[in-house]
Order: C-alpha cells, then sequence, then structure tokens
C-alpha cells in the first residue's frame, strides 16, 4: 500500500512543464537500477527525433553552427537529442532511489569560491546543461535555499526529499500571478539575514539582456537575480553543471564584479562576465546545450523585477 500512495502522490505531483507522456515514464522507469532508466530516456529522444522532425532540424542547425557539415553534425545532433533525455531522467531522479547512489553520481568544483566569501551569496545558475545544481551543492554539504519552481522533484524517492528538500521551500512552490515577486521577497530578506539562495539565471521573471553565445545566437538573462544583486550587494557566483560519464559534475565560477551604482555600468559589466563564462561552456559541451538548441516555447508574460520591489 505505501508503494501505491507513494505513486500517486509522485503522479499528483506532476509538474505543468512535464506532460503525461513524459511523466508516465519518469515514474515507471524509476523501478528499475540507475542508471537503465536514464540510458532508456537518452534512445529515446533520439528516436523521437526522427518522429518530430521540427527537433531534428533543430538539432542539426544547431549542429552546423558548431561543426559544419558532414558526420560530424549528425554526430551532435544525436548527442544533444540524447543528452536531453538523460537531463529529462536526471532531474526526475530516474532510478536514484538512495542517498549513497545519489552522491555517487556528483560532483562539485569550485567550492573554494564560496568559502572564500562567507556570509550572504547568490548562487547563479542556468539550464545550459542538466538540472539539479542546487541539489548537488546541498549533497555536498553547501547550504543554500532554491528560489524557483519545483520541477522534477515531485519523481524523488521520500528518501532523498526528505533529506535534501526543506519543508519551508514549499512557499516558493505557488503558481499564482504574484508568485515571482514573493518568492524574491523572501530570497531578499535571506540574502539580508546572510543566507544564500540559488536562483537559475534564464529562468522565471522578464529579461534583462540577452547574452550573445559563440557559433552564433544568444541566451536570455532574467531580472529577478539583479534586482536581488542591486538590493542587497550579495557577491553573485555562476553556478553551471555537465556531465562527465554519468557523474554530474557542477561547477562554482568566481564571482561576478562587485555591483556598480550606475545601472547601465552593471548591465554591461554583468554582460561581460556572464558571456565570457558561458561562452567557455557552450564551447566545451555543445552536445549538452539543450536549452539553447531547443527553446522551451514561452509560457505568457511574467513582469520584471526591480529592487524596488523586493524591498519592504
Amino acid at each position: 500500500m505505501s508503494a501505491i500512495r507513494d505513486l500517486s502522490d509522485a503522479w499528483a505531483a506532476r509538474p505543468p512543464t512535464y506532460g503525461r507522456l513524459v511523466w508516465a515514464p519518469i515514474l515507471t522507469l524509476d523501478l528499475l537500477p540507475w542508471p537503465w532508466g536514464e540510458q532508456i530516456f537518452a534512445a529515446g529522444f533520439v528516436v523521437r527525433a526522427f518522429f518530430k522532425t521540427a527537433r531534428l532540424r533543430q538539432a542539426l542547425g544547431w549542429a552546423r553552427e558548431r561543426t559544419g557539415p558532414g558526420r560530424g553534425r549528425w554526430r551532435l545532433a544525436r548527442a544533444l537529442c540524447a543528452n536531453h533525455g538523460r537531463f529529462v531522467a536526471r532531474s526526475a531522479l530516474v532510478g536514484i532511489r538512495d542517498v549513497e547512489t545519489l552522491r555517487r553520481s556528483i560532483s562539485v568544483r569550485g567550492g573554494a569560491h564560496l568559502a572564500a566569501v562567507p556570509g550572504a551569496a547568490i548562487l547563479l545558475g542556468s539550464h545550459l546543461g542538466p538540472a539539479g545544481s542546487y541539489l548537488a551543492l546541498r549533497v555536498m554539504g553547501h547550504r543554500l535555499t532554491w528560489v524557483g519552481g519545483r520541477g522534477a522533484s515531485g519523481a524523488w524517492s521520500r528518501e532523498i526529499r526528505a533529506r535534501y528538500q526543506s519543508p519551508a521551500e514549499s512557499r516558493f512552490f505557488a503558481d499564482d500571478r504574484l508568485a515571482w515577486t514573493r518568492r524574491l521577497y523572501q530570497a531578499r530578506r535571506m540574502l539580508l539575514s546572510g543566507e544564500r539562495v540559488f536562483i537559475s539565471a534564464d529562468g522565471e521573471g522578464g529579461s534583462a539582456f540577452a547574452v550573445p553565445l559563440p557559433g552564433g545566437g544568444s541566451t536570455a538573462v532574467g531580472t529577478g537575480w539583479l534586482a536581488l544583486r542591486r538590493a542587497t550587494g550579495a557577491p553573485v557566483f555562476p553556478v553551471l553543471s555537465h556531465m562527465e560519464g554519468r557523474v554530474q559534475v557542477v561547477t562554482v565560477h568566481p564571482p561576478l564584479p562587485p555591483c556598480d551604482a550606475d545601472p547601465d555600468r552593471d548591465l554591461d559589466v554583468c554582460l561581460s562576465a556572464l558571456g565570457r563564462v558561458f561562452g567557455e561552456h557552450v564551447i566545451g559541451f555543445p552536445e549538452q546545450c539543450y536549452s539553447l538548441a531547443f527553446p522551451a516555447p514561452h509560457a505568457g508574460p511574467v513582469p520584471a523585477v526591480s529592487p524596488s520591489e523586493v524591498a519592504p
């Protein structure tokens, strides 16, 4: 009965961004030993690309700008589709049901950057690779609060949720129109109290600027973290993630330059710094940048947020 109840709860926790035809395999393949479910998802997304030809064209277009014509283009496109499926499974921790297996599947680099700056900090994630960087950091002993949506955490095992998902974060999971502003307000209070928060640069909120990328194209960067940076003065550490074999490697980069009092100059500083970090990542791991090759459809307008809106 307990297993049936857990499955029912996991199905009810399906996030809006995961369709039933994806969520059902996530819950089913979770019954297999890790990493079988990840491998099946990877193969399934490659096969799906040949039926959803628009997705295949997107993958080939991304690959063409980075490899030129020839077999290398098809190889990169195939790897991109496979990694997309693999990352969907990894975000739900498919097959990873205990803490020890989770610990073996992750690695964190650059933690010394965080240790060198005690107190409040903004950890700035991105969807340029596998999700769940904030979880990996927690597993490796870093205390932080995730400022974002529920994601696929409803599919995590009870043991992992009990250990690494703070009940207090549920206040960030609301979906009403003002939820994002409330999240930022709470995050501001935490930062001013010396706590650390993790927020996605390309998540919710209005767009602040676009970062040009090697090979063409760009990635949008939102306003939420900028509002927190300006309202609190907390240092901002870019955090990127990639896979090496079966291990998810999360890299904490050095902090961005201190906030400039002039908003226009500060935007230029952030654009330049993030351009270097994102650019190196795209060059190093083009086959893992699925969010750039397969941009998500726009879900509707979300208002930009200014520093004054996260202040009392």
